[in-house]
């Protein structure tokens, strides 16, 4: 994999390459199934594919007060680019210059002179340009003077509880945002994971028998509230987990918290990147009688988070 961090300094090597351009956050079956037609193009051709993405969303400077939460951080998007399928990743810096190009302006000095691509694959709603006034009939039209062909791949749909629905990075947010971790999944093939440093915690778990990595997350969407089964991931470790998010309202938390009691382990991780992949909601959050009784229902939901693990492990 080759991250370019302008479109400048792409290696004119890759010229002719099968491109997609877009923000691709989450990297879900929709984005993959992008990638997955733009790889069989570039297998008949033996070119290479580039995926081009904005740092940060445009939405962060044309309208901040409703910027989304960031479903995956740069290192992770680009991680799931490669697996998707892409050879390189351009990262185009998302300022007013850029922003401010008509769609043909865009199309003719950002993707024609600097890739000179064979092949433009992208999603229907695709958009581009100064106010998005492009489409995907504009890079059509566009296409005899650029030398490219365009290719337009279907959304993906997906079955949840009898309901159809577009794949979208809008639907895994909401997802997220009422707790349906295991929905999210399912839009986005693969459980999705909050990464963060173990920072130091209020030392409350431990206090109640169950010591717990409290991670800060940066600008990534937190899921709703409650208690979810999970798996914890570091360089030598994959166990399963109970991560809890709230407010600790039995001990008296203000500020929201993300921690995890990681099942079966216990070691010094302060410092240290870890990766918690959700796997299935547990409970709320409510404010108990008492801390004797918060460490039984403790217990209850490790047990509940030992049945969701071992549900998923292959036989």
């Amino acid at each position: 994999m080759r991250v370019f961090d302008d479109v400048s300094s792409v290696d004119p090597a890759l010229r002719g390459a099968i491109l997609t351009v877009g923000n691709f956050d989450g990297v879900h079956l929709g984005h993959q199934r992008i990638l997955r037609t733009a790889r069989a193009l570039a297998k008949v051709s033996s070119a290479a594919v580039i995926a081009m993405t904005f740092e940060p969303h445009p939405i962060v400077l044309l309208r901040p007060q409703e910027a989304p939460a960031r479903l995956t951080p740069w290192e992770e998007k680009v991680s799931q680019l490669t697996k998707a399928g892409a050879d390189a990743v351009v990262r185009l810096k998302t300022d007013w210059p850029l922003l401010s190009l008509s769609a043909e302006d865009f199309v003719r000095e950002i993707l024609v002179k600097r890739i000179h691509p064979s092949y433009i694959v992208e999603g229907p709603n695709f958009g581009f340009g100064r106010g998005r006034q492009g489409n995907t009939d504009t890079l059509r039209h566009l296409s005899p003077k650029g030398g490219y062909q365009v290719h337009v791949v279907e959304p993906y749909h997906l079955s949840l509880n009898d309901e159809q629905i577009v794949v979208s990075s809008t639907v895994v947010r909401r997802c997220l945002e009422s707790g349906e971790v295991a929905k999210a999944a399912a839009c986005l093939g693969r459980p999705y994971t909050l990464i963060g440093k173990v920072v130091p915690g209020a030392g409350a778990g431990k206090k109640l028998g169950y010591p717990t990595i409290n991670l800060d997350v940066g600008e990534q969407l937190v899921p709703a509230e409650g208690v979810y089964g999970g798996i914890a991931e570091l360089p030598d470790l994959h166990a399963t987990a109970a991560v809890s998010i709230g407010h600790r309202p039995t001990l008296g938390g203000t500020s929201l918290v993300v921690e995890a009691f990681v099942l079966d382990e216990s070691a010094d991780w302060y410092g240290q990147t870890v990766r918690l992949c959700f796997l299935d909601f547990v409970r709320t959050q409510r404010k108990f009688e008492s801390r004797e009784a918060l460490t039984d229902q403790i217990a209850k939901d490790i047990e509940t988070v030992r049945r969701i693990a071992a549900a998923r492990t292959p036989r």
